[in-house]
């Protein structure tokens, strides 16, 4: 079900944000029941249990709840109700007592929430809390003191825990803040970018979660800590300029890495830039990227029948989801509400959208190993990726951190089996089997390298399997350049980009081009062998209904066939995908004793081994 609004196209001012967060709010709203504080929208029910499930639902929703009311307005919703049912969540003698927290526990991420909420609005606390509720609610805010969390993100938890009694005025511990930011500091690479945790993913947490919380800190408490907060203002303005990269002129950005259920959380960056007055664009170019971003949402299926978020992404869909996510896990999202904080008369809503600002067509962001690209001949907007191993096994690793590209437009396929081509998500991946139709790709690198020239991996999915792979932005496309040396004989399939198929037809794949095309979209997908000393069979490989994790269909990928017999082989091909269809000038490629040659437009590349 797509979310409904009076007309998208004028989905730009406070008035039509405020009511698209009360739409969605009551609809989950409507699901609460009697001596529960929490609200269960479904029955897929975490390790955690279903109680904290029904709290992370709740507590989720005050992510737009406590910005409306900074503001000083509520809109149509029930505060009294909702504040009673958090009078009982924190009420140690209530039957609905939401309980301290323990070591790696699933309360220690939602209790941030009410951190941020006392900080912005504490005045609606104390009004709707009588004096023993208020105490209440401040031990079970400190009980988060004294539990182990995880060594990533979950450390700004307590920073905003603390943060919040800070500004009401009651006790809080100095401490607890430096030793979390010590440890959010070792995560720091540098130009603005974080790791999730030491040798963790370079992802969406930058934006979403780690910069976050470090702008709402670095604007509420910027007269009490003034030099952490500069520095976190430094930190998120560095990324800013990388992070915008991320998103292309229609408002979608590039589906990458875990947690993609949290949908146009992908934008909640931008918002709390906005919300702390980071100057690093015009406020209308910020003011377009958020709400171009949330436009594309509007347009997409992400809730069922009552209103309610999914789990999922472009649809729902339970194969992408985390073992954390619980039903209420995608309202996560309304950390995007948070510039609802600013009232009418902020420069903000006064601001006329503005479109992205110029920017090149390639970017390079070394720090997470990606190479951003603008296809000006496809209209094209996709990332070539180093790749990352996430320290933690999270459901389908390799599709969502290990493919050589990612796509705004198109997503990327999840794999259902490593058995059998159909169902190994092989778009934008090399994979090799030993004749047994059990397929392995790229998982780990051995050594990397990047550039505005592109990027380079070496990578072995076997121990007597070496890869070396390169790929090179081209004019249209990309170029893919793999140097194989294998002990054993394997059979290779390499795809490019996953394309959308609503129904199939014979006529949809062209075998000789090696492209796909979608009537129902207007899009396409090709990939073209330029092997010089082998000729790579291409067929389309169908994938199963919800594969893909923008597109509910089956989807289509072009592939490139060939088995390989032991020894050295140089597998090249250009990938590229779109909406225009262009006439591919394809270079040239040929193997020395001592480099690869890449010929093309007279010009001359060497690439030595």
């Amino acid at each position: 079900m797509h979310l409904s609004t009076k007309n998208n196209e004028k989905f730009n001012s406070r008035t039509a944000l405020r009511d698209c967060f009360t739409s969605l709010f009551n609809a989950v709203w409507r699901q609460r029941s009697d001596n529960v504080a929490g609200i269960l929208t479904g029955n897929r029910i975490p390790l955690y249990g279903e109680k904290t499930a029904a709290f992370e639902t709740f507590s989720r929703l005050l992510w737009g709840v406590f910005p409306l009311l900074a503001s000083g307005e509520s809109g149509d919703l029930d505060i009294r109700a909702l504040f009673r049912l958090i009078a009982a969540g924190a009420n140690p003698a209530h039957p609905c007592y939401w309980g301290e927290t323990g070591d790696f526990d699933q309360r220690s991420v939602e209790m941030a929430v009410f951190g941020v909420g006392l900080a912005l609005s504490e005045s609606t606390f104390r009004q709707q809390l009588d004096a023993q509720e208020q105490q209440q609610l401040f031990h079970w805010l400190r009980t988060l003191r004294k539990a182990q969390i995880p060594q990533n993100n979950w450390s700004f938890f307590p920073i905003m825990v603390e943060m919040g009694l800070c500004l009401s005025g009651e006790s809080w511990s100095p401490e607890v803040v430096a030793r979390h930011f010590a440890r959010l500091d070792s995560f720091y690479l540098g130009d603005g970018w974080y790791s999730d945790g030491l040798k963790r993913p370079r992802d969406y947490y930058n934006g979403m979660a780690l910069h976050f919380y470090g702008l709402i800190y670095a604007q509420l408490m910027r007269d009490i800590d003034p030099q952490r907060c500069r520095i976190l203002r430094e930190r998120a303005a560095l990324f800013a300029h990388d992070f915008i990269h991320f998103f292309s002129e229609d408002g979608a950005a590039i589906a990458y890495g875990r947690s993609m259920t949290y949908r146009f959380a992908q934008a909640a960056f931008w918002s709390a830039a906005v919300f702390a007055g980071l100057d690093v664009f015009p406020l209308g170019v910020m003011k377009g990227l958020i709400f171009r971003h949330l436009r594309h949402w509007l347009a997409q299926d992400i809730t069922d029948t009552r209103g309610i978020l999914t789990v999922g992404y472009g649809y729902a869909n339970e194969i992408m989801a985390e073992e954390y996510n619980a039903p209420g896990s995608p309202y996560w999202a309304f950390k995007t509400f948070l510039i609802l904080a600013l009232k009418e008369d902020h420069p903000f809503w006064q601001s006329a959208e503005l479109p992205l600002p110029p920017r090149n067509h390639r970017h390079v962001i070394a720090r997470a190993g990606q190479l951003i690209i603008d296809d000006e001949n496809s209209g094209h907007h996709y990332m070539l990726n180093v790749g990352q191993t996430p320290g933690k096994n999270y459901a389908n690793s390799e599709s969502k951190y290990a493919k050589f590209a990612y796509s705004s437009l198109l997503g990327f396929n999840l794999e259902r089996s490593r058995f059998g081509l159909e169902l190994s998500a092989c778009d934008s991946m090399l994979l090799l089997a030993e004749q047994d139709g059990h397929y392995r790709g790229r998982r780990t690198n051995e050594r990397s390298d990047i550039s505005d020239r592109g990027i380079y991996t070496r990578w072995s999915p076997w121990h007597d399997v070496a890869i070396d792979t390169w790929l090179i932005p081209l004019a249209c496309g990309h170029l893919r350049i793999h140097l194989v040396q294998n002990a054993r004989p394997l059979e290779s399939a390499e795809g490019g980009f996953p394309l959308p198929l609503a129904a199939f037809s014979p006529d949809a794949f062209d075998t000789q081009n090696g492209t796909v095309r979608s009537p129902e979209t207007g899009l396409y997908s090709r990939i073209v062998d330029i092997s010089p000393a082998l000729n790579r069979a291409c067929s389309q490989i169908i994938s199963p209904p919800a594969s893909n994790i923008r597109f509910p269909y089956s989807s289509s990928v072009p592939t490139l066939k060939q088995t390989l017999a032991p020894g050295r082989h140089l597998l090249c091909c250009v990938a590229d995908a779109g909406h225009t269809l262009s006439t591919l000038v394809l270079p040239a490629i040929s193997l020395t004793s001592h480099s690869i040659e890449i010929k093309q437009d007279d010009q001359l590349m060497e690439i030595p081994l």
